[in-house]
């Protein structure tokens, strides 16, 4: 079927407008629940990506969860500050430094996935689970045509 100019207009068909939004009702969500622990958006994604990742660069970091090597440095110094983050083996000559959750990190990233989970289930949870795996797989495609990739493996299912 074939949609006429105004049919493209209209907000409510407009899939882009619809996604931002609902990215941005999402966030606020995500934001709200981490503020309980004292965190940002970013560093929670920050802790996520080293417990997938121990012992990564700064680069891989950023390009593991898609922002700016800058910006990131100013968190990851928020997060070693207070105890979450460390980087093993910086005083070695000729290593790269790397990136590590610390013992507390640990635990505060449990805290975080608790709370990923349960905001999942609030709201994806109420799908049925053939529509989840459409989401997900109409996202990775979403990703792939726009140019992100994924940069620490294949798109899973959960």
């Amino acid at each position: 079927m074939t949609k006429t100019l105004e049919d493209q207009a209209r907000l409510t068909n407009d899939v882009g407008f619809r996604l931002s939004r609902l990215a941005r009702h999402l966030r606020a969500q995500w934001g709200e629940r981490l503020s309980v622990l004292g965190l940002t958006q970013p560093q929670a994604a920050i802790l996520r990506a080293l417990r997938e990742r121990p012992n990564i660069g700064l680069r891989e970091l950023s390009r593991m969860i898609g922002a700016d090597p800058s910006n990131l440095r100013k968190e990851i110094e928020r997060l070693t500050r207070d105890e979450y983050v460390h980087t093993p083996g910086v005083s070695q000559p000729g290593r790269k430094a790397t990136l590590s959750l610390t013992t507390k990190g640990e635990a505060m990233t449990t805290a975080v996935v608790e709370l990923s989970v349960d905001q999942a289930r609030s709201s994806f949870g109420r799908l049925d689970p053939a529509d989840q795996l459409a989401l997900i797989l109409a996202i990775a495609k979403l990703e792939a045509i726009v140019g992100i990739g994924d940069h620490y493996g294949s798109p899973r299912g959960g």
